[in-house]
């Protein structure tokens, strides 16, 4: 945000200040018996006594027993033999045995044995399983008490060296909305500056915190605090506010953030862009990634906190702002999630550059969300308790008492009127606050 949020433009002073910051039987038988039982009663001698070869064609009326009626007129037409004929018939009656085809239809039932086959839905039920990559979702924040390593664990730092602050550029571009705060809207495009320090002895395989911050207007990624008790601990990433008057809505001349033109902000496709390019080549948690800063850069850490705290692919875990604040004019403000979030916020309570009642803003739109008791608190009826920075400072900052601890919320409240870096306060506050966040159980693999 602007560092003219009250009474105009900044101090030539107070600018250089900032500047270090997923079936039935076939008819055709039927037909076929009648015939021939005609046959034996037509087919007798002169003499009226049937040749026994007559009888045994009643044998093949026999066959006709598909017809029962065909079957007792070759009984009739025999006197004795004929008789015998009779129970050749009966055993054409075994021919009934055929109806045991039924049995085929029996068959049938083992096509239906088929619908076994469908049991192969069961094996659809493999698609449960692959609900098992829901699970993988918690690579993004996941159990924030457990470590998420990046992709770049493990891999060599090209182009880095721990222990030194390196320039580096990378290629951004993005579309404001027709209605943005900005006097140019529309597709833009802009390469951006960033600094990145490795912390000495840097272990490719540790997933160390990461910290982003943003210096005041007129300043770049090489102006940050010293941060001495960090060196060691933590990879530090410094971000240059962008120079390019038509695309941003804060006055050119201050060479600030975009910090007044809400999700139109050009400085959204620079975070995601880095934060996703880092994950690839160096190893950080991405559970423990904060972001800070000093005025303009102040008020770029709370707009970030407040637009990525617990996202699940770009999250926040904590902000450190000095003198900045969080806009609540819906112009300027980003869209805000509605997810917990650690903070430690420095401002000189008599700042009239910068006023106080900004970081009182984005106190109190955290607290409901931190479930900070009692319900409803707000920074004005908060408890506090001491939260010591240093051996030599235990008045400086307080802690809200009835908040997670998985979300401390630290204020330090100066009884100053300057607008300023603060470093005697936030050198130590920043490492103390930190700290809390790589002891057990926070560091579970």
């Amino acid at each position: 945000m602007s560092d003219l949020r009250s009474s105009g433009k900044p101090s030539l002073f107070a600018l250089q200040l900032e500047r270090t910051m997923s079936s039935a039987v076939p008819s055709n038988l039927v037909f076929a018996g009648l015939v021939v039982g005609l046959a034996i009663v037509c087919g007798c001698s002169p003499g009226g006594n049937p040749p026994l070869t007559t009888g045994t064609a009643g044998a093949t009326g026999a066959g006709g027993d598909t017809s029962g009626a065909a079957g007792a007129t070759g009984g009739a037409g025999m006197t004795g033999a004929a008789g015998t004929a009779g129970p050749a018939e009966n055993t054409g009656t075994a021919g009934t045995t055929s109806t045991a085809g039924a049995g085929g239809t029996a068959g049938a039932t083992g096509g239906a044995g088929a619908t076994g086959g469908a049991g192969a839905t069961g094996g659809a039920g493999t698609t449960g399983a692959a609900g098992v990559t829901g699970a993988a979702g918690t690579t993004g924040v996941g159990d924030i008490t457990k470590v998420a390593p990046t992709t770049g664990c493990g891999m060599d730092p090209v182009g880095f060296t721990p222990g030194m602050l390196i320039r580096q550029m990378i290629q951004t571009s993005g579309s404001k909305a027709a209605n943005c705060a900005d006097k140019a809207c529309g597709d833009w495009s802009l390469v951006r500056e960033y600094f990145v320090g490795l912390p000495t002895g840097y272990n490719k395989t540790k997933a160390y915190p990461l910290l982003f911050e943003g210096p005041g207007c007129g300043g770049t990624g090489r102006n940050l605090y010293a941060l001495p008790d960090l060196a060691s601990t933590v990879i530090r990433v410094g971000l240059s506010p962008s120079y390019d008057p038509s695309l941003h809505a804060t006055p050119s001349s201050q060479l600030c953030f975009d910090d007044q033109d809400g999700d139109n902000s050009i400085d959204w496709p620079f975070y995601e862009a880095l934060w996703d390019k880092l994950a690839l080549t160096i190893c950080f948690d991405k559970n423990r990634v904060f972001a800070g800063g000093n005025s303009s850069g102040a008020w770029f850490a709370n707009e970030l906190g407040c637009r990525y705290a617990g996202d699940a692919t770009h999250p926040i875990r904590g902000i450190m702002p000095n003198t900045g604040g969080l806009p609540d004019q819906p112009m300027y403000k980003p869209t805000c999630t509605t997810k917990p979030m650690a903070g430690f916020w420095v401002h000189g309570i008599d700042d009239t550059v910068n006023l106080f009642s900004g970081n009182i803003y984005a106190m109190n739109r955290i607290l409901p969300l931190d479930g900070c008791t009692p319900a409803g608190v707000q920074y004005a009826n908060a408890t506090f308790i001491p939260f010591p920075i240093g051996a030599t400072d235990s008045t400086s900052c307080r802690r809200y008492d009835g908040c997670s601890p998985l979300y401390p919320l630290i204020v330090c409240p100066l009884d100053l009127n300057d607008h300023a870096g603060h470093d005697s306060v936030v050198n130590p506050g920043w490492a103390t606050f930190i700290k809390m966040f790589s002891t057990p159980p926070l560091l579970t693999p």
